[in-house]
């Protein structure tokens, strides 16, 4: 037991003597001093930073001055310090201590040996400007300094270079690159770099210098590459009428490979005619009624694009079906949709997913889908409450065919009123047919997912709600209505963001029951009837008196006619006739003042006596009378 103790103490004073004790503050505060060029001096730093303590470096001559220890205070939160060139000899050497005074007492680094001629830092190389020529681009630099003050001592040096838009950079180390000069290969054409150079004496004696600033360049110009993104769309004309737009996409750099002087854009018919050629900028140009193709390629000063070919016609071939699109936060609309291909297997070269605003049928963007990719999602800067429609485009060689255009919100609220024109039909004593206009679209703020109506009337306290009417519905039968009754009714909107506010209050009232209005209507004509009756009867004389006066004698007076009697038939023919011919006659009516005549009454001769006649009472009222007949005669 005691010579483990023996061992464990002198363990702990092998560990005080050397100085390696867990958390000795010395291996914490890492000084580091470097022989800076060209200006000389020493430059030592270290690790620790504090503003409440003093940080002080003493360094002492080992070769010329053995006994004189000279030291240097930093500036409050510093943590370097410079010793001039002038205190310092070259072939000398120093030993280097920091003390770090402190409240709590003073902490001390690591005594370090330095060397002028070992612990160099060579200056920053300084960079020719970039050659770029169709060949390549090389990059030159030079140390003059070194060169001079040590002709004997080689450096070697690391480049690296990024892309002005690039965070990252690419580095060359020392054994792929020559101490003057490297030339860059695999560069994008026509993109703008910056490049830099640091060195190291060769022998490794030293620390790196600074990078060299920055040496800006820019790339040559080559052909541009892969093909334009056409598609195109219907703009509304002067006079209103939609006509077709072809439009495109700028090309990005990394394929334009240069600046873009301009576009070519060709149109043809269906038999495979030049209907038009044009050289226009970006990017949008009218389609001649009579194009069925377009194709667009981008110049730009060494050559252009592979031309980028749309069929501008209408297929019945299949389209995208089951397109939904959702919400992603943060992100954009996420767009999803099936395909079934046409019983000959036509498929498709790609989809066109597009999305524009509802309202003002501005078109927003479009992106491109190779055949078997069946979502999209859709980036953009899209507004709250705001509709946006997407359709999906099935491109085949013939021409596309467009699904169902679906209607979406990046961000649903509330919507702003609710339903307007409220009106009423009554169904029955107790049921109603209400019916309304929809919420404009501009106010919906969001998909509808039902409408609700309150009713009120006397005898409830609160309003009673009919839920759940579907969105689609224009139209509602509200039943187990009262009678008689006179009733308030508002409707509101609801998204998936709740309801809304109410629309405008419509009064209606409901009719008592069918029974009581036919009772009533029965027994008021009856009324009227009965009292017409009477007032007949007693005032008949007079009722005859009127009809007298104001008909016609026709209405009233019976007038038979003569040619139909039988008295006349059994007459002689030559008496009938003459009845017969006056009965035709308008009546004549007779003078006012009659001449009186006087008549000598003849004895008549002997006549054989006429046949016995029978005349029944009716006809004798209606005989003529001899003065008539003589008249007529």
């Amino acid at each position: 037991m005691k010579s483990r103790w023996n061992t464990a103490w002198l363990l702990l004073l092998a560990l005080k003597a050397f100085g390696l004790k867990e958390g000795d503050p010395r291996a914490s505060i890492d000084l580091q001093c470097v022989w800076m060029l060209p200006s000389g001096g020493m430059n030592c730093s270290w690790s620790t930073q504090d503003v409440n303590s003093a940080h002080v470096l003493f360094y002492q001559s080992l070769k010329f001055h053995p006994g004189e220890t000279r030291r240097v205070e930093a500036h409050q939160g510093q943590n370097w310090v410079v010793v001039p060139r002038s205190h310092l000899k070259l072939g000398d050497v120093y030993n280097v201590r920091l003390e770090v005074r402190r409240a709590a007492g003073v902490e001390a680094s690591e005594q370090l040996t330095f060397c002028p001629d070992e612990n160099v830092q060579p200056p920053a190389p300084e960079l020719d400007p970039v050659a770029v020529s169709s060949l390549g681009v090389t990059v030159t630099w030079k140390n003059p300094y070194w060169s001079e003050h040590f002709p004997h001592q080689h450096l070697v040096c690391e480049l690296q270079y990024r892309t002005s838009r690039d965070d990252v950079w690419t580095c060359l180390g020392a054994d792929s690159i020559s101490q003057e000069n490297h030339d860059l290969d695999d560069l994008d054409p026509f993109t703008s770099y910056e490049v830099q150079v640091r060195c190291i004496p060769e022998d490794g004696q030293g620390f790196w210098s600074e990078w060299s600033p920055s040496q800006t360049f820019i790339t040559p110009e080559a052909a541009p590459l892969g093909q334009v993104d056409v598609w195109r769309d219907a703009h509304l004309s002067e006079d209103s009428e939609p006509r077709l737009h072809l439009l495109w996409k700028e090309l990005d750099q990394k394929a334009a490979r240069g600046n873009i002087l301009n576009y070519t854009v060709d149109f043809w018919d269906h038999r495979k005619t030049l209907v038009a050629s044009l050289v226009c900028g970006c990017c949008s140009v009218p389609i001649p009624t009579s194009a069925s193709y377009a194709q667009v390629s981008a110049c730009n000063s060494v050559g252009k694009t592979l031309p980028a070919t749309l069929s501008l016609e209408q297929t019945d071939l299949p389209a995208p079906r089951d397109v939904r699109v959702l919400a992603a936060q943060s992100l954009g609309l996420n767009v999803t949709w099936t395909f079934s291909p046409s019983p000959g297997g036509a498929q498709p070269e790609q989809y066109v997913v597009e999305w524009r605003k509802e309202i003002s049928r501005e078109l927003l963007g479009w992106i491109c889908r190779p055949f078997g990719c069946s979502s999209s999602l859709l980036v953009g800067d899209y507004e709250p409450e705001e509709p946006y429609l997407v359709t999906v485009y099935a491109v085949y060689p013939q021409g596309s065919n467009s699904s169902v255009p679906v209607r979406a919100y990046f961000q649903e609220g509330v919507p702003s009123i609710g339903p307007q024109a409220l009106k009423d039909r009554s169904l029955s004593p107790t049921a109603s047919l209400i019916s309304w206009e929809g919420i404009p679209l501009a106010n919906q703020s969001g998909q509808l997912t039902h409408f609700t109506i309150y009713l009120e009337h006397p005898t409830l306290r609160d309003s009673q709600g009919y839920r759940n009417i579907a969105a689609r519905e224009r139209s509602f039968a509200l039943e187990g209505l009262e009678p008689g009754t006179s009733y308030k009714l508002q409707m509101t909107g609801s998204t998936s963001a709740g309801e809304g506010p109410a629309g405008p209050i419509h009064k209606f009232h409901t009719p008592s029951s069918h029974w009581q209005d036919y009772l009533a209507a029965f027994l008021s004509v009856g009324f009227l009837l009965i009292l017409a009756v009477v007032m007949v009867l007693i005032k008949r004389r007079w009722f005859l008196s009127f009809c007298h006066k104001v008909l016609p004698l026709w209405c009233w007076e019976s007038v038979p006619d003569p040619g139909r009697s039988t008295v006349i038939v059994k007459m002689d023919a030559p008496c009938a006739a003459l009845i017969k011919d006056a009965s035709c006659q308008a009546p004549v009516e007779p003078p006012e003042d009659p001449d009186i005549l006087e008549i000598t009454e003849l004895a008549p001769p002997p006549t054989i006596p006429p046949a016995q006649v029978v005349f029944s009472d009716y006809e004798k009222h209606f005989m003529p009378t001899q003065e008539e007949l003589q008249r007529l005669a």
